[in-house]
Order: C-alpha cells, then sequence, then structure tokens
C-alpha cells in the first residue's frame, strides 16, 4: 500500500503545475522542442532547469569551473540567493563560492559540449580560448541576451502557457522525473534516492 501510494504521489507531482513555472512534463516537452528548434540552447536550459543557475551564471561558466570527477560546478555566491536550501548545492561563504551538483545526463551533455570545443580548436588553437561552456561566434562569451530569440521561437511551439527564462530556475524535479528525463531523452542513469530528486554528493581530491 505505502508504494502503490508513493507511486501516485510521485505521479500528481509529476504531472502537476505549479504556480508560475512549468511542469516536469511540461518542461520535458520544451527540451525536446528546444532540441529541434534552438539546440544552442538545449545545454542552458538543463543547466538553468535541473541545477537552478541564473542564465548570467551559466554564461560565465568555463571548463575550469566544472569537476568532472565530482560532476560539480564551482560558481560564485550570487549577491541575493532566491533559492536558498537546493539540496544540489552546497554554499561555501568563506571562499564566496558555491559547489552544484549536476546530474548524469547533463554531463553527458557538457562532455559533448567539451568535445565540440575541442574539435572547433583543432583548425582554430585560439578558439574560445579562455573555455567557455557557452561561446558564441568566433568562441566569444554569449551575452545575456542571446537567449531571447531562440527562446520565443521554443515558446511559440509548446502546446501550454510559457513563462519568462528566470522562472525555469524554479522548477521542482523529483528523482523519478529527473529519472524520466534521461530515459526520454536518450540517457540512461541508474537508480536514484528518493530524497531531494538529487543523489548525494561528496567532494573529493583527485591528486
Amino acid at each position: 500500500m505505502k508504494e502503490r501510494k508513493k507511486a501516485e504521489e510521485d505521479l500528481h507531482n509529476y504531472y502537476e503545475v505549479p504556480s508560475g513555472t512549468y511542469s516536469p512534463q511540461q518542461l520535458l516537452q520544451m527540451l525536446q522542442i528546444c532540441k529541434l528548434e534552438a539546440p544552442v540552447l538545449y545545454l542552458p536550459m538543463l543547466l538553468a532547469s535541473t541545477a537552478g543557475l541564473r542564465i548570467s551564471e551559466i554564461l560565465t561558466v568555463t571548463f575550469r569551473d566544472i569537476h568532472f570527477y565530482n560532476q560539480t560546478i564551482c560558481l560564485q555566491l550570487p549577491v541575493k540567493d532566491d533559492l536558498p536550501n537546493r539540496t544540489d548545492t552546497i554554499t561555501i561563504p568563506e571562499e564566496n563560492t558555491k559547489m552544484v551538483y549536476l546530474a548524469d545526463f547533463v554531463m553527458d551533455e557538457i562532455r559533448l559540449q567539451k568535445e565540440r570545443l575541442e574539435a572547433c580548436q583543432k583548425t582554430a588553437p585560439d578558439f574560445n580560448p579562455s573555455g567557455y561552456l557557452i561561446w558564441g561566434r568566433n568562441g566569444s562569451q554569449r551575452q545575456n541576451n542571446f537567449i531571447n530569440q531562440p527562446y520565443a521561437r521554443i515558446c511559440a511551439k509548446c502546446p501550454f502557457p510559457t513563462f519568462p527564462w528566470k522562472e525555469l530556475r524554479r522548477i521542482k524535479l523529483s528523482a523519478s522525473s529527473m529519472k524520466r528525463f534521461a530515459q526520454t531523452l536518450g540517457l540512461k542513469i541508474p537508480d536514484l534516492p528518493s530524497h531531494a530528486g538529487f543523489p548525494k554528493f561528496q567532494l573529493t581530491e583527485v591528486t
């Protein structure tokens, strides 16, 4: 009975439309549309919706900020945190930084992005010399407003009400939702613990 009740709650949470942002099902549809209509926004949208990152944070991330072994991104703490107590984030006030855990299927996309950059740098060694995760023409850093037109195209294709980009950060994803995302988007991840939607992680030093 307990297992059935939990399954029903998970299903309800999966399809429930939260106030002011997208449901997990709507986000999944939006990501699928994004892949077709605006692939340049796919990785930024993943980072905004699964890790709660601002577009300004996403565009300053370099590959040096990403710890591939621990599956984390190290970022500077924002002046004001409007999403406190995220279970996928550890804040380090004395260093003015935060460590954000990334789901397996998000890390897979980051690895693909790294391969793209390495391919570009083989023919143009000075391409994106700072190693930005998201880059523009000639490897330059993107500006925040680059999302406007492609996001508008995505929203126009969505069969449900849409919200400003910033609301992607407020989507709540359970462990079952994250697993459905990975499976539907063509990737597989191991079973995730039910607490908070993300596996716990420990920071380890690689020598």
